[in-house]
């Protein structure tokens, strides 16, 4: 008679643990479709920048070579992503806010994308000015990179699409988007011929009104001008997956040195460096610029170029000499405000 008490009692406990078990897989499975608003950054790759940059008339022997520095950038989208991340060495997570302000990740990648394009073409611009090379401008289109929730053109257009035309307008100038949408009215339906990878398409929608001052009616979009950069030494860059804009200076020394008669600017050494580089040859400021630093150190790296500080708020030349000091390696940091400051360093530097 005693028994049966006793065996109900271990029924329920089992019952109880089965539930909670499942509660917990439950728990489990919530949590891998919670959103979290960060980004993860850790050390990335050092990249050769010969075996993927060709300039036409130019050469590859260099004794040495230049690289590139990349960050390694999770998209922490739930805690799991988040956990894994946090074991990557020297990481540090970043709210989204910080990284990719209001853009949704696949614009953030889209935008990064057109930025690395964009640098290639600012590089080789650079490049054959500080060589005085022959080389002339055309302006190709609007790339879109984001569109707004409450555009038309929402479900229509896309991250990468090149605008070409609107509604018989040619859009081959900086200007010529602007000049037609301020003679256009809201609620205007246009006609729009895209260019998605290598495919024309042709679009139609409305404009809408522009939270501007005065309103103005617009597509909804967020655009980069693209260029084409006509010279007889034109440079074909292949850097796969990597995108943004931070290996422009690099991207311009690997050019220079491939068209470079008199010197090989390696000098024989491995060097290595990051910072956005402008047409006329500033060097602009990064993000990451310690996770940088880092992989360079890994991959022993003998020089590694960053943006000199100028002005108030600048602060990759503090933050990678910080880094130097905790790692205590014998790579040195050269800091530099232009593309020809980085030229006339290594025709100073004794070949090795």
């Amino acid at each position: 008679m005693d028994q049966m008490p006793s065996r109900r009692k271990r029924m329920s406990r089992s019952v109880l643990w089965w539930i909670v078990l499942l509660l917990v897989c439950a728990m489990l499975i919530v949590l891998e479709y919670i959103p979290l608003p960060y980004y993860v950054y850790a050390p990335g790759t050092v990249v050769p920048l010969s075996p993927i940059v060709t300039v036409k008339g130019g050469h590859k022997t260099e004794k040495g070579e230049f690289m590139l520095t990349t960050v390694y950038v999770i998209d922490a989208k739930n805690i799991y992503d988040l956990l894994y991340a946090l074991t990557l060495p020297d990481h540090q997570i970043l709210p989204q806010s910080e990284v990719s302000a209001n853009y949704s990740y696949q614009e953030y990648l889209a935008l990064e994308d057109q930025m690395m394009i964009s640098s290639h073409d600012d590089a080789e611009i650079a490049a054959l000015s500080a060589l005085h090379l022959p080389y002339h401008v055309v302006f190709t289109g609007y790339q879109v990179f984001s569109v707004d929730k409450n555009s038309k053109a929402r479900h229509l257009l896309q991250p990468g699409d090149t605008l070409l035309s609107i509604d018989g307008y040619s859009l081959t100038s900086v200007v010529a988007l602007g000049d037609f949408l301020q003679k256009a009215h809201v609620g205007q339906r246009v006609t729009v011929k895209v260019l998605r990878g290598t495919k024309p398409i042709t679009l139609s929608f409305s404009l809408i009104s522009l939270a501007t001052k005065p309103p103005q009616a617009g597509i909804g979009v967020n655009v980069v001008g693209t260029i084409k950069v006509i010279t007889p030494y034109k440079t074909t860059v292949d850097t796969g997956s990597i995108n943004g804009p931070s290996a422009g200076l690099m991207l311009s020394l690997e050019m220079v040195n491939q068209l470079e008669k008199k010197v090989d600017l390696t000098r024989g050494y491995r060097i290595a460096g990051t910072g956005t580089i402008s047409p006329d040859g500033i060097v602009g400021q990064i993000g990451g610029i310690t996770h940088k630093v880092y992989a360079a150190n890994l991959a022993h790296v003998n020089y590694f170029f960053v943006p000199k500080d100028m002005v108030k708020g600048d602060t990759n030349e503090a933050h990678a000499m910080l880094a130097l000091r905790q790692l205590h390696t014998a790579m040195k940091i050269v800091p530099v405000h232009t593309l020809a400051q980085a030229i006339a360093f290594l025709k100073k530097l004794s070949p090795r």
